[in-house]
């Protein structure tokens, strides 16, 4: 499983983020920014990581931030 965070999500704090990954077991992908949803409206490097785990099953490096 991939969660996504946002550093400065007005509606999510990053640290639920944190936590849902943890207790998922899941990696955790960190977008460094503002708003509420990283794909798609943040970074290529977001949606270059988050493609590929969608598309060919490439899980992006735990911690990834971008």
């Amino acid at each position: 499983m991939l969660v996504v965070g946002t550093t400065n999500d007005p509606a999510t704090p990053y640290e639920w983020a944190q936590n849902l990954a943890g207790d998922l077991g899941a990696n955790l992908l960190t977008y460094e920014g503002e708003g509420h949803t990283a794909y798609g409206r943040s970074n290529q490097c977001i949606i270059d990581a988050v493609d590929a785990f969608l598309v060919d099953g490439d899980m992006p490096e735990d911690g990834l931030v971008c």
